[in-house]
């Protein structure tokens, strides 16, 4: 069966990934917004505290006059002068000799004028100490939130679910709901607004569809017998007149006239069919054995198979069973059959080959201009000893009945069927 490149999903399902996809953005934007801030926040609590050291140590030398030196976390030294009373943050490295490695520290550095006397100050705190405690907190924040997120989002799904149910009950009872059926489409209330207007509006237009259909029917039906009567009455007219003494041109004329009479007679049975087939008034179905039918019409079509010396070869490397209309599976071989004789010449050759999955008909005969996507079309005539109706009939029972049909031309004409779910895009 052929499938488009871009597959559909389920509404559901593209509502769940979206949302999905929303808060994995959301959670990724919190995450690196929540790392950024716990950054500057700690930095700035970080520069705080040094400054506090600054003023304590301030305070340390003003009463006691004592340097503190603690490396490489406080170093203060006497100066001769201050060049300037700017003070700075900076992040320095300093070589751990127990890591071997060099490590990074905020470092605050300030001049300060004491009883007259100059000093240099230098406070360092180790930034990988708050960097750690800031992924700590990010992945913390992280986890919280994936777990948030994930937690509301298996309740969304749960809960949607849950909502279109009903829906999804109505969908299925819309796919199986069939003309032929005698009840009336009916379908569940959902208690959800937008859901019940499509509801009504399915109803209403399946009500009007069943009724067209249902008139379509009966015309079907009742043309059936209205213009089949006439027509043979016709023709029997036609052939008491042929029994009397007439000229030859009369002769003629009437014969033509039957002629025309009949042609128009099976026009109209094939077109009937046609639409007893699209109103799908053929419902009952049975399994079918191909292969025994096959047979059966190879020996029914014998007279006319030996009448223009046609070899018939059958080929069966399997059973080719299918569930179909007993009475369509007999006209879909009769149709094939006899475009297989019609379009054939005198000493021909007709191939059928049957396996589990595909049957093939190919006959000999003469080149036509006909292509897979034409030939099944109505009145799409290959010569004109036909009016272009019976393979049309043959696509429109395949298609009714889950079979695929093909046509083929290489060395000889040849039509394929195949069961629809082994048919590959």
């Amino acid at each position: 069966m052929n499938t488009s490149t871009s597959r559909n999903i389920k509404f559901l399902t593209k509502v769940n990934r979206n949302f999905f996809i929303i808060l994995t953005m959301v959670l990724i934007l919190i995450s690196l917004t929540g790392y950024f801030i716990l950054r500057i926040t700690i930095i700035r609590g970080a520069k705080e505290n040094l400054l506090n050291k600054a003023d304590a140590i301030e305070k340390l030398i003003n009463e006691t006059g004592s340097l503190p030196n603690l490396e490489p976390g406080i170093e203060t030294k006497q100066i001769s002068h201050i060049e300037t009373t700017q003070s700075e943050f900076n992040v320095i490295y300093i070589y751990n000799e127990q890591e071997d490695e060099m490590e990074p520290f905020l470092e605050y550095s300030t001049r300060l004028e004491i009883n007259g006397k100059f000093y240099a100050i230098k406070l360092r705190q180790a930034t990988f100490e708050f960097e750690d405690l800031i992924i700590i907190l990010t992945i913390t924040l992280f986890i919280l939130l994936l777990t948030a997120f994930l937690i509301s989002y298996f309740i969304s799904k749960k809960v949607n679910k849950t909502i279109w149910v009903q829906f999804e009950d109505n969908l299925s009872a819309i796919e199986q709901y069939n003309f032929s059926d005698k009840y009336q489409l009916t379908l569940k209330k959902t208690h959800i607004e937008e859901f019940d207007r499509l509801n009504n509006v399915v109803e209403n237009l399946t009500g009007k569809l069943r009724s067209d259909y249902d008139t379509l029917k009966e015309f079907t039906e009742n043309a059936s017998h209205e213009l089949q009567t006439p027509l043979a009455t016709i023709s029997l007219n036609l052939e008491e007149i042929l029994q009397q003494d007439m000229d030859s041109e009369s002769f003629q004329k009437i014969a033509s006239a039957m002629n025309a009479i009949k042609k128009l007679s099976r026009l109209n049975q094939s077109l009937l069919l046609l639409a007893k087939i699209e109103n799908q008034q053929f419902t009952t179905k049975s399994t079918v054995d191909f292969n025994v039918l096959i047979k059966q019409k190879t020996e029914e079509f014998s007279v006319l198979f030996d009448t223009r010396s046609i070899e018939i070869t059958l080929h069966e490397t399997g059973k080719f069973m299918h569930e179909i209309n007993d009475h369509l599976a007999d006209i879909l071989f009769n149709n094939l059959f006899s475009n297989a004789v019609n379009h054939n010449y005198k000493n021909g050759k007709i191939v059928i080959s049957i396996s589990d999955q595909q049957l093939k008909i190919c006959n000999t005969g003469e080149p036509n201009t006909l292509k897979n996507n034409t030939i099944f079309n109505r009145f799409s005539k290959g010569n004109s000893k036909s009016y272009g109706l019976g393979l049309s009939i043959v696509k429109k029972i395949c298609d009714t009945h889950q079979l695929t049909i093909k046509y083929v031309k290489n060395d000889m004409h040849c039509f394929l069927i195949e069961k629809s779910n082994t048919v590959k895009s």
